[in-house]
């Protein structure tokens, strides 16, 4: 385990309460110290539910060391006297883990009515995914049993959970699409799931699960002892989600032969739009107009999880004709499968690290026009003045709307078409604003934009730290006055060639004459 200022993925026991605050009757109970117990706000803060999550820290002092004792059977007693659970989840903290405490005898010493899962999460060997999707895969081998198929058409939902990236709205999309094919929803799960829901997972015809990262395992074990089959494809675009809709009719169908039952067909698309008359997503037509065939010549960095690094780059190649500058992934463990996905995609090798300064050099680097990333590439990219978007985990709350935002489905596509270009275009409004300054607009203070010394004017401050200390390259006021007036977007690559040609020419100064003649040395 690696303590950082910033990680990717949170500890074992948060994938852990992730999966126990996504069901119904169910709690987490975490032997830990006090520190430990900084889930709790995180999922208050960004989770935006009407209820309190279920999770609880039985807390381990010093003093309760010292004095040999243990307080997690009392506090099993009191969750059951409080909250009537069916189940508690018991994990150890990445601290109390040290201990190495046999926590199922002390939970059974508690002798409480409540079933009671010593779930071993050792964070030493695992993070927040994999912990979250081995809890998943443990329940549903624990508690779905055999059944007959439901009389309709049905399928079960995995992979869905309490601060997923968008997950409230991708459902809503999916129960749409579901109900415009006449589909019932068997289970989803964790999300909303109760341990009786857990049981009825083997009555649907097929299993859904979109999410890469938690699901695929319990559908992989579905698959293999009830026999259910799994799309495992994530429908990110237009494109993949008519296959998407294809396959999914394809499997419903094969098991509906096997009794006779009606076929499933699929509608005129119409039908899945909002108001079940136009075309469903407007990305065809959109990425076909002059505003989005600009973006054609426009580069773009990926980085985040698994299944929104894939889709986000074929979205964006496939269906926005925008280059692909390079991806990457933090999950480690899923790299591979990253890999053979963007097979051909990518220019590069794939970047795969769990360092975010990795990721911010590489961007560095690169100076794309676009990067698609977690909340901490969009804190890097405001160093660069590079656009970005968050398109993966970790997330901070702007990610955890009230609207109604899928990235899943034909409305996910519009979704992630509006971000793409909200993102980079309301960059020209900045640019303009770094053309024409104020506009005759007035401030209380008599200073405008484009009035502020240089001094304190922190684009100067960091153009003159690219390539060594501010002294190192000066720019003259004409000349750093003209640099403004390029686009912010490629304004970065701009100044750092111009400075490599005045270095190559023995200048220290940059003045206007400098910066053109580097501009007609490089081709510009």
């Amino acid at each position: 385990m690696r303590l950082a200022l910033w990680m990717y993925q949170g500890t074992a026991h948060h994938g852990v309460g992730r999966v126990a605050n996504s069901m119904h009757g169910v709690h987490a109970v975490f032997h830990a110290p006090q520190g430990d117990d900084y889930v709790n706000p995180i999922f208050t803060m960004l989770e935006r539910t009407p209820t309190f999550p279920q999770m609880t820290t039985s807390i381990v002092s010093g003093h309760d060391l010292a004095r040999g004792t243990i307080r997690l059977p009392d506090t099993l007693k009191q969750v059951e006297a409080s909250l009537h659970p069916e189940l508690i989840i018991v994990c150890a903290s990445c601290s109390t883990i040290l201990l190495q405490e046999d926590l199922q005898v002390v939970a059974d010493s508690a002798d409480i009515d409540t079933e009671v899962l010593v779930y071993d999460a050792n964070p030493y060997r695992m993070q927040e995914i994999v912990a979250a999707d081995g809890l998943t895969t443990l329940l549903v081998k624990r508690y779905a049993i055999p059944q007959e198929l439901t009389p309709h058409p049905s399928v079960n939902i995995i992979g869905p959970a309490s601060l997923g990236f968008h997950v409230r709205s991708d459902l809503i999309c999916l129960r749409r699409i579901l109900a415009t094919l006449g589909v019932q929803v068997n289970v989803v799960a964790p999300l909303g799931a109760s341990i009786g829901d857990m049981r009825r997972l083997p009555a649907a015809w097929v299993n859904i699960a979109p999410y890469h990262e938690l699901g695929h395992q319990a559908g992989q074990y579905l698959e293999e002892q009830f026999g259910t089959s799994t799309l495992y494809e994530a429908p990110m675009g237009v494109q993949p989600t008519l296959r998407w809709l294809r396959q999914l009719v394809e499997q419903l169908n094969e098991v509906g032969a096997k009794t006779n039952a009606p076929p499933v067909k699929l509608p005129p698309l119409t039908a899945f739009s909002l108001d079940g008359m136009s075309a469903p997503s407007s990305v065809p037509w959109f990425a076909r107009t002059a505003d989005m065939e600009s973006f054609s010549s426009k580069q773009a960095f990926v980085f985040g999880n698994a299944t929104n690094t894939v889709g986000m780059v074929k979205f964006l190649h496939d269906e926005l004709a925008m280059q692909i500058a390079g991806a990457g992934t933090y999950l480690t463990n899923e790299a591979d499968w990253v890999r053979e996905q963007l097979d051909g995609y990518l220019p590069n090798d794939l970047l795969v690290t769990e360092h975010f300064q990795d990721v911010a050099q590489q961007i560095e680097e690169l100076s794309p026009q676009l990067v698609c990333g977690t909340q901490m590439e969009r804190h890097s990219c405001r160093k660069f003045d590079i656009p970005c978007m968050v398109i993966a985990p970790p997330t901070h709350i702007e990610n955890h709307l009230l609207s109604y935002r899928p990235i899943l489905g034909f409305d996910g596509a519009d979704v992630l078409a509006d971000t793409v270009y909200t993102t980079t275009k309301l960059g020209l409004e900045k640019h303009l604003i770094d053309m024409f300054g104020d506009a005759g607009l007035e401030y209380e203070n008599g200073v405008s934009p484009s009035n502020t010394s240089q001094e304190t004017d922190p684009v100067r401050e960091q153009e003159q730290a690219v390539n060594g200390s501010p002294d190192h390259m000066t720019w003259t006021d004409e000349a750093h006055a003209m640099l403004k007036k390029v686009p912010f977007f490629v304004r970065g690559r701009v100044q750092k060639n111009t400075e490599k040609y005045a270095l190559s020419q023995g200048y220290t100064t940059v003045t206007v004459d400098v910066l053109q003649e580097a501009k007609e040395s490089l081709g510009g």
